[in-house]
């Protein structure tokens, strides 16, 4: 009984971590060497919005405490603007390790430049919701 507790509360540690992300699916790079990412596996779509979790990932701590951070996004495929809902540091990469701070962000609506990482990563999820 002792070994299949143990073995049980293992299992839900991996299961049920707070940091649990699906697969981040790589968008692109900044020339000094900041990653951008997106979960794949958690695009929602309601009506003309996509609902989505994006990562940034820093190559150096960002005001020396954090290497990362993830937002929960809302973009309006029919005018093509967004807006961040939510967002979580990590002192680790890739939202590894505990959330240092969260938030939530009740932004204006934004228009992503032309020829921007921004604009790349919305297109991607665009194409992607369409298939």
């Amino acid at each position: 009984m002792k070994k299949l507790t143990i073995l049980l509360v293992i299992i839900f540690t991996f299961l049920f971590s707070t940091t649990s992300w699906g697969e981040w699916s790589y968008v692109t790079e900044t020339l000094n060497g900041n990653k951008f990412y997106y979960d794949k596996d958690r695009v929602r779509k309601s009506g003309k919005y996509l609902f989505f979790w994006y990562l940034t990932d820093f190559v150096k701590p960002v005001g020396g405490e954090f290497l990362s951070v993830t937002r929960y996004t809302q973009l309006d495929c029919s005018v093509f603007r967004f807006k961040n809902l939510k967002l979580q540091v990590y002192k680790n990469s890739m939202g590894e390790d505990e959330i240092k701070s969260e938030g939530r962000e009740h932004g204006e609506w934004k228009y992503p430049k032309p020829d921007t990482l921004f604009e790349n990563l919305y297109n991607i999820l665009h194409d992607y919701i369409l298939l």
